[in-house]
């Protein structure tokens, strides 16, 4: 029943985040561990490295999107069980240099019954550039059973350099503390920006957006493909939505088992309303339950 847990936190994780990489989640026993889970639950191969080149889309930027204050509620569900629930957040403000950002931010939470087996309590921050929308700062707090661990990255998108930071506890205690530099793309996204940086652009069927992603020491090239519009009913709600799929570019794509699909709003919004996975436990989805501090209507709700 662990294991069953343990994957089903690793979806949850990978699911909002919109995490391509193998390195998608650092909870289990370690580090090769949580790999080794990831490429097993997404049946994910080995994964081409980023183009040094920043690899993004010229697509249309929508700057009105998201707000301040925005929050969007979710239950994780495996079947017809809950096994968790996830919110994703957005604050306008100043960081500590008086820069006008975004801190962007998903917490995901196993509910009460699986909290018994395997409590996650994980909370991730993006800070991210007002106007331009790329990431000063980024962090990833795991909080999964007994295991504790920290990811700090701060970006330098002029010297095309993230400073990293990886801490490991032990009964609240450092255990392992790692530092390390990586050169990456400038005005590369991490692992949550982009999913509102997706959120920015104007999608249209069976057109592609592109973007480079970066985690840890990984940089990689992610591609979301367009491909249809949907109207689907969730417990927010009626929704039209339009249909896109993340994928890794080079030979390690996704496979026929551990596709991730996700409904947006198709308006000027992209609500994120669901999100689906077939993986090797069974079949997983994410569903909208709440929208709050939204203040323009969103067109795309029929109900």
């Amino acid at each position: 029943m662990s294991t069953f847990i343990s994957q089903i936190s690793l979806l949850l994780i990978y699911a909002f985040l919109l995490i391509s990489g193998t390195n998608s989640s650092d909870s289990l026993v370690n580090d090769a561990d949580s790999i080794s889970e990831i490429n097993n639950l997404f049946n994910i191969n080995g994964i081409e490295p980023a183009f040094k080149k920043t690899f993004v889309s010229d697509t249309i930027a929508l700057p009105n999107a998201f707000e301040n204050g925005e929050v969007l509620s979710f239950d994780i569900r495996y079947g017809f069980i809950v096994a968790g629930s996830a919110k994703m957040k957005v604050f306008e403000t100043k960081d500590k240099n008086e820069r006008p950002i975004y801190h962007l931010q998903t917490t995901a939470r196993s509910s009460s019954t699986f909290s018994w087996i395997y409590k996650v309590r994980d909370e991730v921050n993006s800070y991210v550039n007002h106007k331009k929308f790329y990431p000063y700062r980024f962090e990833k707090k795991l909080r999964e059973g007994g295991y504790e661990a920290d990811l700090f990255t701060d970006y330098f998108p002029e010297d095309s350099l993230a400073k990293v930071e990886f801490i490991r506890y032990d009964d609240d205690k450092i255990r392992k503390r790692n530092k390390y530099e990586v050169t990456v793309p400038p005005y590369v996204q991490d692992i949550l920006s982009s999913f509102y940086y997706i959120r920015r652009q104007k999608l249209e069927v069976g057109k592609s957006v592109f973007l480079s992603n970066h985690e840890k020491k990984k940089v990689y090239n992610l591609e979301v493909k367009v491909h249809r519009k949907e109207t689907i009913e969730v417990e927010a709600g009626k929704f039209r939505c339009i249909v896109v799929e993340p994928i890794i570019q080079g030979e390690g794509l996704f496979m026929k088992k551990g596709n991730l699909v996700i409904w947006l709003t198709d308006d000027d919004k992209k609500i994120p309303v669901q999100m689906t996975s077939e993986v090797l436990v069974g079949h997983i989805t994410t569903e909208l339950t709440k929208i709050e501090g939204v203040k323009d209507r969103i067109t795309a709700k029929l109900k």
